[in-house]
């Protein structure tokens, strides 16, 4: 299993050609996923570039966010992503506190969230969490992850 501190990370090239000249099914798949909106919030800038690249690569929509605030900020003014990626140790908002005023809105309530973190489990919050996937990700387990709720 890769993991995403291992896993040289690259843009598939020319993904629309392949598609187009009978590709397999998962580059079928790939391309679906450029419909799909992935927020990612993460205060460390190389691992969010890295899940960024990725899941571009994979063509995903993704919206890069530094912490809670300007997560909670951005869902506020109506951007909706099919799934939050969200670290759980940040600062300005953490991710407790982003989950505690996410599940006061309705609206915001409904948005799935995975936990992205190195947190043991007794230290991770569990109300309003739809699945967890632990550092060092392992990339097809972020991926299976996302496409459970981006499907």
């Amino acid at each position: 299993m890769a993991r995403i501190d291992a896993f040289p990370i690259s843009p598939t090239p020319n993904r629309n050609a392949a598609i187009s000249r009978g590709a397999p099914r998962a580059a079928r798949e790939r391309d679906a996923g450029a419909q799909r909106l992935v927020a990612i919030v993460e205060d460390d800038v190389e691992f969010r570039n890295m899940l960024r690249e990725l899941l571009e690569g994979e063509g995903y929509r993704v919206l890069a966010l530094a912490n809670g605030a300007e997560a909670l900020e951005t869902l506020r003014s109506g951007v909706t992503p099919h799934v939050v990626l969200l670290d759980v140790s940040m600062p300005v908002m953490d991710g407790f506190d982003f989950l505690r005023h996410r599940n006061d809105d309705p609206r915001l309530a409904a948005v799935p969230v995975v936990l992205v973190t190195n947190a043991k489990p007794h230290e991770r919050p569990t109300v309003g969490v739809s699945d967890v996937v632990r550092k060092p990700i392992d990339i097809d387990e972020i991926l299976f992850a996302i496409k459970r709720y981006c499907a």
